[in-house]
């Protein structure tokens, strides 16, 4: 394993660990009557990082990332490993070691992160694990995680900035100078 991937897999790390920490201090429902909000820091990072991996990397990456939030922070690990190779190949489609813009990267991050709760849902809706109605889960889960990592992005976003991890290419002018 290269120097650079180990250092990435560090990041996410401290980032899983950051939302394992912030989930003790957010409002969590467990009766699922109030407003429940999941920190996505890690995913964020994931994201943010999957556009700098090599492509024989890549998948690897995604399944110890998937395995890592599996550990800390979820319950399912082969449901979580699909997830972000999912989240790998797809974000991949997008770009090949392109710069994302700032609000490039935010709404790629949002729907990744919408994706994840949807796919959570539905999950537990099939495995009647929720009774909840779509609209509840929206309203109590949802919105409120979505608007809180959306403010948490621009702290990842920053830290991702300041650690100088970008891709080769600018998706509009082809190689930078």
């Amino acid at each position: 394993m290269n120097k650079r991937l180990v250092r990435y897999l560090l990041i996410i790390l401290v980032c899983f660990i950051c939302d394992d920490l912030l989930k003790y201090y957010l409002p969590q429902s467990f009766l699922n009557k109030g407003i429940t909000i999941i920190p996505y820091l890690g995913l964020i990072m994931f994201t943010l990082l999957n556009n700098t991996i090599d492509e024989d990397m890549r998948y690897p990456f995604a399944l110890i990332c998937g395995g890592f939030y599996s550990l800390i922070y979820g319950n399912s690990l082969l449901m979580y490993m699909l997830l972000f190779v999912v989240f790998a190949f797809v974000g991949r489609l997008y770009t090949k070691k392109s710069k994302f813009t700032y609000f490039e990267a935010l709404l790629f991050v949002v729907l990744t992160i919408f994706t994840q709760e949807v796919v959570i849902y539905w999950l537990m809706w099939m495995t009647k694990v929720t009774k909840l109605f779509i609209v509840t889960y929206m309203l109590n889960r949802l919105l409120p995680t979505v608007i809180f990592n959306i403010v948490g992005y621009n702290l990842v976003y920053y830290i991702h900035d300041k650690l100088k991890i970008e891709g080769d290419n600018n998706v509009y002018f082809g190689k930078r100078s």
